[in-house]
C-alpha cells in the first residue's frame, strides 16, 4: 500500500484532538464502525493465549503483495456495518451526479469557465476534454472518515488511476487462518473484492469493442511511472491474474495505432486501463495532446476501449467539493441535494485560485477562515499524499494568517476538519489497546459499493495519514450484517 506519490492515496490530513481530548480517558472510547463486532474481536485478542490475536503473525500473503506491502500492514482488519457502507456508496453515486452536473447548473454549460473556477488552466482543460462526453465513467474511491455517527467525505477520487484495488489479498489471507475463519463465521463477516469488480468492468469495456474471450488489457502509465512505482503495479497485476485478467504493463510513449486498434510494443489491445494523468502528459510528454487524441480516436471508433477517460479529472478536484458549499452556487441545488451535501461533505471553500467573485468576497472568506483556524485545514485542490497540507490547529494565529495570504494565487481549499472516532488495535507484543485513526478508502461504481480498504495512523505519529509518514499502516475491511454469501466476497 505504498506508492502514494502515484495517486494511490489522496491527501488525507486529520486533526489531532484538542489538548483536553488527548488526555487518555479511563475507559476506551467506542469504535467508529463495526462497534459490537470490533468490541468482541478486541476483547478476545487481549488474551495473550488467544489464537485470534496470533492470526496476524500467521498471515500468508501472495509473494508480490507481500513484497510491496509486507511492512505496512495494520495487525487487524477493520469492520463496518454492511448497510451503512452500502448507503454511503449510494450517497457517493448521488454526489457523482451532482458533480458532473456542475458545468451545466452553475456555469451555463461553459466548461471553460468551470475549469477556471477549479484552477485548471486552459492547456490542461483542453487535454482533459479530448474525447469527453459529459458523462465520465462512474468508477471512484472516496477517502472518508467515520466521526462516530456517519462517514464523511474528504476527497472523491474518480477515474481508473486508483490504489487499493488489491486489498482483498489480505481478506483472503485472514480467512485462511482457522482462528480468524471461525470468528468470521460467528460474526457472519464478508468482503467485496475490488479487483473482481474491476475485472468485470474491463470485460464489459472489451465487449463494447467486439472482443471475444479474455480481453487483452494494458495498464498504461505516464513516462517513467512504471519504474518509479513498480511494486504498486506488479501487486495489481498479481491481483488481477486471479480473475483471468493478464495485465500488460506499459507507458504512453510505447503506444501506437494499427488497423484502428492501439498497440503496446506491437500487441493489439482490447482495453487500455489508464493510470496516467493529464498532468503527466503535460509535464513529461511534448506531444501529449496527440497521444491522447490517438487514444480517444481508438475508443470512439470501437478499436480499443479506454477505461477511464481524462474527463474524470474534471470531477475529482477538491475544488469541486468547494463549489458545493460556495454561496454563489447553493441556489442551483434542490433541498434534497443540499441535505446530501451538508450531511457527507464537510464545509469546503476555495481560498486560492478562483476564491470569491472579487477582492471583497475573498477578504471576507479569508477573515472567516482566520477565525476558524482550529477547525480548518488547508489542502491543495489537486494533489496527493498530504503534500502542502496545513492544519490550523498546529499553527499560531500569525502563522495561519500568513498561510492564508500566501496561497492567494495557488490551488488551495480550506476544509472543515473531521475528527475520526478511534479504532482499537491490540498491540501484538504487549497486549495493550492502542487507538488508531482510520482513513477509509471506499470504492463505488455503477453497481454501488465496490469494496474498501483502510489506512490508519496513531495520533502520536503525526497528523497526516499518508504512506510518506512511516507510522501509517494499511489493512482490509470486512463487513457484517451482510445479506447473501457470508465469509467471502459480498
Amino acid at each position: 500500500m505504498t506508492g502514494e506519490q502515484h495517486r494511490v492515496s489522496a491527501a488525507t490530513a486529520i486533526a489531532r484532538a484538542a489538548p483536553d481530548a488527548r488526555r487518555a480517558p479511563s475507559a476506551v472510547p467506542p469504535d467508529a464502525v463495526g462497534d459490537t463486532v470490533t468490541a468482541r474481536y478486541v476483547a478476545e485478542c487481549t488474551d495473550a493465549c488467544s489464537a485470534l490475536r496470533a492470526s496476524f503473525e500467521e498471515l500468508v500473503l501472495p509473494p508480490t503483495y507481500l513484497d510491496a506491502y509486507g511492512d505496512l500492514r495494520l495487525s487487524r482488519p477493520l469492520f463496518a456495518d454492511y448497510g451503512e457502507i452500502v448507503t454511503f456508496a449510494s450517497d457517493l453515486s448521488a454526489l457523482f451526479d451532482l458533480l458532473t452536473s456542475l458545468p451545466e447548473r452553475c456555469f451555463d454549460g461553459d466548461v471553460g469557465r468551470y475549469c477556471a473556477a477549479l484552477g485548471i488552466d486552459e492547456r490542461q482543460s483542453e487535454l482533459m476534454r479530448i474525447g469527453a462526453t459529459g458523462r465520465p465513467e462512474r468508477y471512484s474511491r472516496a477517502d472518508a472518515y467515520h466521526d462516530g455517527t456517519r462517514f464523511r467525505l474528504l476527497e472523491f477520487n474518480v477515474g481508473s488511476e486508483l490504489g487499493g484495488i488489491d486489498a482483498a489479498q489480505m481478506n483472503r489471507a485472514f480467512l485462511d487462518i482457522p482462528a480468524f475463519a471461525e470468528f468470521a463465521r460467528r460474526e457472519q463477516l464478508a468482503y467485496r473484492d475490488t479487483a473482481l469488480v474491476l475485472a468485470g468492468e474491463l470485460r464489459r469495456a472489451a465487449r463494447r469493442v467486439g472482443s471475444r474471450g479474455e480481453p487483452v488489457v494494458a495498464l498504461i502509465e505516464g513516462p517513467g511511472g512504471l519504474r518509479e512505482h513498480a511494486h504498486v503495479f506488479t501487486a495489481i497485476e498479481e491481483a488481477m491474474q486471479r480473475y483471468g485478467i493478464s495485465l500488460l504493463l506499459g507507458e504512453v510513449q510505447q503506444l501506437s495505432m494499427r488497423r484502428g486498434k492501439l498497440t503496446l510494443d506491437g500487441v493489439e489491445l482490447d482495453v487500455l486501463l489508464r493510470y496516467f494523468t493529464a498532468e503527466q502528459l503535460l509535464q513529461c510528454y511534448s506531444s501529449g495532446a496527440e497521444v491522447m487524441q490517438m487514444i480517444a480516436d481508438a475508443h470512439a471508433e470501437g478499436g480499443t476501449a479506454l477505461f477511464t477517460s481524462l474527463e474524470c479529472g474534471l470531477v475529482e478536484s477538491k475544488a469541486n467539493l468547494a463549489l458545493l458549499h460556495d454561496p454563489r452556487h447553493r441556489a442551483c441545488f434542490r433541498a434534497k441535494e443540499l441535505e446530501l451535501i451538508d450531511r457527507i461533505v464537510p464545509w469546503t471553500r476555495t481560498v486560492g485560485t478562483g476564491a470569491g467573485a472579487g477582492a471583497s468576497d475573498r477578504a471576507a472568506l479569508i477573515e472567516h477562515c482566520r477565525e476558524r483556524r482550529e477547525s480548518l485545514i488547508l489542502k491543495r485542490g489537486v494533489g496527493c499524499g498530504g503534500a502542502g497540507a496545513l492544519l490550523g490547529r498546529e499553527l499560531t494565529d500569525s502563522e495561519w494568517s500568513d498561510a492564508l495570504h500566501a496561497i492567494a494565487g495557488e490551488d488551495y481549499v480550506a476544509q472543515e476538519v473531521v475528527v475520526p472516532a478511534p479504532e482499537r488495535v491490540v498491540d501484538q507484543a504487549s497486549g495493550e489497546i492502542e487507538l488508531w485513526q482510520a482513513n477509509w478508502g471506499i470504492f463505488a461504481n455503477d453497481e454501488g459499493y465496490a469494496g474498501a480498504f483502510v489506512r490508519a495512523l496513531r495520533a502520536r505519529d503525526g497528523a497526516i495519514i499518508t504512506y510518506g509518514n512511516s507510522g501509517t499502516r494499511g489493512t482490509c475491511v470486512f463487513t457484517h450484517s451482510t445479506p447473501g454469501d457470508k465469509g467471502g466476497p459480498a
